[in-house]
């Protein structure tokens, strides 16, 4: 993560937005330099590919079995594919978006920041140049996923998707990949040295689907665990990727379970995700997609 000479930044006169057009552009070339850390900012999702690669796919797929004897092996599968894919997308916002920052860290460790500060560069110039930088990352690395994703699952798996919900998902991945920046920026402001970087980048890395409820459905949670989950914006922005790229999967187990069989509907929304409760209360789409803008404003201002 370390930056070299070429990577300071030559301050021109002022001139609206083209010093945070600069540094945009720095710290993109400082991520995209870093291996370890584009690796590192895939962390969370690669843990959740091999953890159902490995075991947790088949217990899902008994366990859909169980609420829902009369669908086919194949549809359920499916369903748990896209579940997963959804999860996915869900937390690689924020984990692209922290590792495409790091560099702010490395500025603050190595005294470049305090220079950035005494320069005529703009502190709002600073703020978009790193929120800038993680924005874009996270909107790229999560469109690659997103796009990669619908084309494998839709020729091997069978799993359908529509161009509305591809659509509507590529929105959803705007708004988190805003709301994650300004988090994640906030979080760096405590990190002052590349070690510890790199130690908060591991653990969030890996307790990140935990707290979205990706490694494990939000409903095998106890009801305390869950309400508290489900405080934070982790686990509701889930909620809101599932709705459009597993809708197609979750209609054909519903067909599936036929006539009457609301209350099995029900307790595999409430399992999986697709409807998320704090106290009784369940939260609607439009509180969660209202409560990511204020996110964002919050942690940027």
């Amino acid at each position: 993560m370390t930056s070299t000479t070429a990577d300071r930044v030559a301050v021109a006169p002022p001139r609206f937005g083209s010093n945070a057009a600069t540094l945009i552009r720095r710290n993109l070339r400082i991520y995209f330099r870093d291996k370890t850390a584009v690796f590192l900012s895939l962390l969370s999702p690669v843990i959740l590919l091999f953890l159902y690669l490995l075991f947790l796919g088949s217990l899902q797929v008994n366990s859909v079995a169980r609420e829902v004897p009369q669908a086919a092996t194949g549809d359920i599968s499916a369903f748990v594919n896209a579940w997963v894919f959804a999860g996915m997308i869900a937390i690689t916002p924020f984990t692209t978006a922290f590792a495409a920052m790091g560099s702010f860290v490395d500025d603050k460790a190595t005294g470049r920041f305090r220079e950035f500060r005494v320069s005529p560069l703009k502190e709002t110039d600073l703020i978009i140049g790193y929120l800038g930088a993680g924005f874009i990352v996270a909107v790229l690395m999560t469109s690659v996923l997103l796009g990669a994703g619908v084309t494998f699952l839709s020729l091997v798996t069978g799993v359908s998707f529509t161009v509305g919900g591809v659509a509507q998902a590529f929105g959803l991945i705007l708004l988190l990949s805003l709301a994650y920046s300004a988090v994640g920026a906030f979080i760096l402001t405590f990190v002052g040295s590349s070690a510890g970087y790199t130690a908060v980048s591991t653990v969030i890395g890996t307790i990140l689907g935990f707290l979205a409820g990706v490694y494990l459905p939000i409903g095998m949670l106890g009801r305390a665990v869950a309400d508290g989950l489900n405080l934070l914006p982790f686990s509701p922005a889930a909620m809101l990727v599932r709705g459009p790229l597993v809708a197609g999967p979750r209609d054909t187990l519903a067909a599936a379970a036929g006539p009457g069989s609301q209350q099995t509907i029900d307790a595999i929304n409430a399992e999986y995700g697709f409807t998320l409760f704090v106290g009784g209360v369940q939260l609607q789409p439009a509180w969660v997609v209202i409560g990511l803008f204020v996110v964002a404003v919050v942690f940027t201002a």
